[in-house]
Protein backbone atom coordinates (compact mmCIF):
# COMPACT_ATOMS: atom_id res chain seq x y z
CA UNK A 1 0.00 0.00 0.00
CA UNK A 2 2.65 2.67 0.93
CA UNK A 3 4.55 1.58 -2.13
CA UNK A 4 1.26 2.47 -4.67
CA UNK A 5 1.02 5.69 -2.70
CA UNK A 6 4.49 6.88 -2.85
CA UNK A 7 4.83 5.66 -6.79
CA UNK A 8 1.60 7.57 -7.41
CA UNK A 9 2.59 10.90 -6.23
CA UNK A 10 5.94 10.47 -7.92
CA UNK A 11 4.35 9.84 -11.13
CA UNK A 12 5.56 6.10 -11.72
CA UNK A 13 2.87 4.98 -11.90
CA UNK A 14 -0.24 7.15 -14.00
CA UNK A 15 -3.47 8.47 -12.38
CA UNK A 16 -4.98 6.85 -15.68
CA UNK A 17 -7.02 3.72 -16.26
CA UNK A 18 -4.85 1.70 -14.81
CA UNK A 19 -6.08 2.83 -11.68
CA UNK A 20 -9.60 4.26 -12.70
CA UNK A 21 -11.93 1.46 -14.51
CA UNK A 22 -14.17 4.38 -15.51
CA UNK A 23 -12.47 7.35 -17.93
CA UNK A 24 -15.14 9.04 -19.93
CA UNK A 25 -16.25 11.78 -17.93
CA UNK A 26 -15.66 15.52 -18.19
CA UNK A 27 -12.22 14.76 -15.99
CA UNK A 28 -10.87 12.07 -17.68
CA UNK A 29 -10.28 9.14 -14.51
CA UNK A 30 -11.48 11.94 -12.53
CA UNK A 31 -15.01 11.73 -10.78
CA UNK A 32 -17.84 13.21 -12.67
CA UNK A 33 -19.84 16.05 -11.55
CA UNK A 34 -22.96 17.59 -11.91
CA UNK A 35 -23.17 20.53 -11.49
CA UNK A 36 -26.17 22.69 -9.16
CA UNK A 37 -27.67 24.74 -11.86
CA UNK A 38 -30.49 27.32 -10.60
CA UNK A 39 -33.44 29.19 -11.25
CA UNK A 40 -33.23 32.76 -10.61
CA UNK A 41 -36.22 33.77 -8.56
CA UNK A 42 -35.09 37.05 -7.43
CA UNK A 43 -32.69 40.04 -9.26
CA UNK A 44 -31.08 42.71 -7.41
CA UNK A 45 -29.70 46.34 -8.27
CA UNK A 46 -26.94 48.24 -6.79
CA UNK A 47 -25.31 51.80 -8.06
CA UNK A 48 -21.28 51.42 -7.27
CA UNK A 49 -19.16 54.24 -7.41
CA UNK A 50 -15.76 52.50 -9.38
CA UNK A 51 -12.92 51.97 -7.45
CA UNK A 52 -10.69 49.82 -5.89
CA UNK A 53 -12.90 48.78 -3.85
CA UNK A 54 -16.14 49.50 -5.54
CA UNK A 55 -17.62 51.72 -3.15
CA UNK A 56 -21.30 52.29 -2.99
CA UNK A 57 -21.95 55.99 -4.01
CA UNK A 58 -22.70 59.10 -1.87
CA UNK A 59 -26.26 60.30 -2.69
CA UNK A 60 -25.35 64.01 -2.01
CA UNK A 61 -22.25 64.10 -4.57
CA UNK A 62 -21.75 64.35 -8.16
CA UNK A 63 -19.24 61.81 -9.85
CA UNK A 64 -17.45 62.04 -13.06
CA UNK A 65 -19.77 59.74 -15.39
CA UNK A 66 -17.66 57.14 -16.74
CA UNK A 67 -17.25 56.10 -12.90
CA UNK A 68 -20.63 54.81 -11.90
CA UNK A 69 -21.57 51.27 -12.35
CA UNK A 70 -25.17 50.20 -11.80
CA UNK A 71 -24.51 45.97 -10.89
CA UNK A 72 -27.40 43.78 -11.23
CA UNK A 73 -27.16 39.75 -9.87
CA UNK A 74 -29.08 37.07 -8.55
CA UNK A 75 -30.17 37.26 -4.90
CA UNK A 76 -32.86 34.72 -5.01
CA UNK A 77 -32.64 31.04 -6.79
CA UNK A 78 -34.03 27.63 -6.45
CA UNK A 79 -30.90 24.63 -6.93
CA UNK A 80 -31.86 22.22 -9.80
CA UNK A 81 -30.23 19.59 -9.21
CA UNK A 82 -26.77 18.61 -6.64
CA UNK A 83 -25.35 15.52 -7.28
CA UNK A 84 -21.52 14.04 -7.78
CA UNK A 85 -20.27 10.78 -8.84
CA UNK A 86 -17.31 8.99 -6.70
CA UNK A 87 -15.00 6.07 -7.32
CA UNK A 88 -14.78 2.98 -4.73
CA UNK A 89 -11.91 3.53 -2.77
CA UNK A 90 -9.70 6.12 -4.33
CA UNK A 91 -9.94 8.03 -1.01
CA UNK A 92 -8.31 5.32 0.47
CA UNK A 93 -4.81 5.53 -0.85
CA UNK A 94 -5.00 8.65 -3.55
CA UNK A 95 -5.47 12.27 -1.94
CA UNK A 96 -8.70 13.96 -3.01
CA UNK A 97 -6.34 16.78 -5.13
CA UNK A 98 -5.29 14.01 -7.31
CA UNK A 99 -8.59 12.32 -7.35
CA UNK A 100 -11.05 14.92 -8.74
CA UNK A 101 -10.96 18.11 -10.96
CA UNK A 102 -12.54 21.43 -10.24
CA UNK A 103 -16.57 21.09 -12.01
CA UNK A 104 -17.32 23.78 -14.24
CA UNK A 105 -19.16 26.84 -12.38
CA UNK A 106 -23.27 26.77 -11.89
CA UNK A 107 -25.39 28.96 -14.28
CA UNK A 108 -29.14 29.98 -14.40
CA UNK A 109 -31.60 28.18 -16.27
CA UNK A 110 -32.37 31.39 -17.38
CA UNK A 111 -31.02 33.67 -19.64
CA UNK A 112 -30.74 37.37 -20.80
CA UNK A 113 -33.35 38.10 -23.63
CA UNK A 114 -33.80 41.64 -23.34
CA UNK A 115 -32.79 45.13 -21.24
CA UNK A 116 -34.65 48.25 -21.55
CA UNK A 117 -33.99 51.53 -19.84
CA UNK A 118 -36.22 54.19 -19.53
CA UNK A 119 -36.11 57.75 -18.89
CA UNK A 120 -37.82 59.11 -16.02
CA UNK A 121 -36.83 62.66 -15.12
CA UNK A 122 -36.65 65.02 -18.74
CA UNK A 123 -33.50 67.32 -18.77
CA UNK A 124 -31.00 68.70 -20.96
CA UNK A 125 -28.46 65.86 -21.48
CA UNK A 126 -25.91 68.26 -23.75
CA UNK A 127 -27.33 71.11 -26.03
CA UNK A 128 -28.05 68.95 -29.26
CA UNK A 129 -29.71 66.35 -26.85
CA UNK A 130 -32.79 66.60 -24.74
CA UNK A 131 -34.54 63.55 -22.78
CA UNK A 132 -38.36 63.08 -22.24
CA UNK A 133 -39.90 61.39 -19.77
CA UNK A 134 -40.41 57.99 -20.74
CA UNK A 135 -37.79 57.87 -23.53
CA UNK A 136 -36.00 55.01 -23.97
CA UNK A 137 -32.49 55.67 -23.39
CA UNK A 138 -31.26 52.00 -23.78
CA UNK A 139 -28.75 52.91 -26.52
CA UNK A 140 -27.16 55.96 -24.05
CA UNK A 141 -25.50 53.01 -21.77
CA UNK A 142 -23.17 50.04 -22.23
CA UNK A 143 -22.86 46.59 -20.32
CA UNK A 144 -20.00 44.88 -19.14
CA UNK A 145 -18.95 41.97 -16.53
CA UNK A 146 -15.10 42.64 -15.71
CA UNK A 147 -15.15 46.61 -16.48
CA UNK A 148 -12.58 46.03 -19.49
CA UNK A 149 -14.98 44.44 -22.06
CA UNK A 150 -17.98 47.06 -22.94
CA UNK A 151 -20.91 46.05 -25.54
CA UNK A 152 -23.74 47.79 -26.25
CA UNK A 153 -27.07 46.66 -24.56
CA UNK A 154 -28.20 45.17 -27.88
CA UNK A 155 -25.05 43.51 -28.47
CA UNK A 156 -24.95 42.14 -24.85
CA UNK A 157 -28.43 40.87 -24.95
CA UNK A 158 -27.93 38.79 -28.31
CA UNK A 159 -25.15 36.85 -26.20
CA UNK A 160 -27.91 35.08 -24.03
CA UNK A 161 -25.78 35.66 -20.79
CA UNK A 162 -26.69 33.50 -18.37
CA UNK A 163 -26.40 34.77 -14.55
CA UNK A 164 -23.54 33.24 -12.28
CA UNK A 165 -23.74 32.97 -8.37
CA UNK A 166 -22.01 36.15 -6.81
CA UNK A 167 -21.49 37.37 -9.86
CA UNK A 168 -22.67 40.63 -11.51
CA UNK A 169 -23.18 42.24 -14.85
CA UNK A 170 -22.95 46.44 -14.45
CA UNK A 171 -24.20 48.97 -16.72
CA UNK A 172 -22.42 51.79 -17.40
CA UNK A 173 -24.26 55.65 -19.17
CA UNK A 174 -21.34 56.24 -21.75
CA UNK A 175 -22.32 59.83 -23.35
CA UNK A 176 -20.60 62.94 -21.32
CA UNK A 177 -23.46 65.31 -20.06
CA UNK A 178 -23.07 69.04 -20.84
CA UNK A 179 -23.35 69.85 -17.14
CA UNK A 180 -23.58 68.11 -13.78
CA UNK A 181 -27.19 66.52 -13.79
CA UNK A 182 -29.38 63.78 -12.03
CA UNK A 183 -30.54 60.99 -14.42
CA UNK A 184 -33.36 59.11 -13.27
CA UNK A 185 -34.40 55.90 -15.12
CA UNK A 186 -35.97 52.57 -14.95
CA UNK A 187 -34.21 49.17 -15.83
CA UNK A 188 -36.22 46.64 -16.92
CA UNK A 189 -34.62 42.96 -17.21
CA UNK A 190 -36.50 40.28 -19.29
CA UNK A 191 -35.85 36.98 -19.38
CA UNK A 192 -36.20 34.08 -21.66
CA UNK A 193 -38.88 32.63 -19.77
CA UNK A 194 -41.01 35.29 -19.80
CA UNK A 195 -40.51 37.04 -16.44
CA UNK A 196 -39.33 40.65 -15.90
CA UNK A 197 -37.64 42.18 -12.85
CA UNK A 198 -38.16 46.19 -13.10
CA UNK A 199 -36.17 48.49 -10.64
CA UNK A 200 -38.01 51.93 -10.92
CA UNK A 201 -36.34 55.38 -9.82
CA UNK A 202 -32.49 54.52 -10.51
CA UNK A 203 -30.31 57.97 -9.92
CA UNK A 204 -27.03 58.95 -11.16
CA UNK A 205 -25.74 62.21 -10.53
CA UNK A 206 -23.56 62.52 -12.68
CA UNK A 207 -20.30 65.45 -14.39
CA UNK A 208 -18.37 65.34 -17.49
CA UNK A 209 -14.45 65.57 -16.81
CA UNK A 210 -14.53 69.36 -17.09
CA UNK A 211 -17.53 70.46 -14.92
Amino acid sequence: MGFLFFSVLMGVIPITSCVYQQCDGPCGCSPVFEVEDFSVTQLSIETLYRSDNNQPIDPERFYFYQTLYTGIWVSGLRPINETSQNFDGISLFVPRALASCSPREAFSLETLAGLKIINKNPLELTPNIYLDEGDDITHLFVATTNFQQEYSIESFAKNKHRFQKDERFYLKFNQEPGAPLQLVFNVIIILDNGVNYEFPGQILKIVSATA
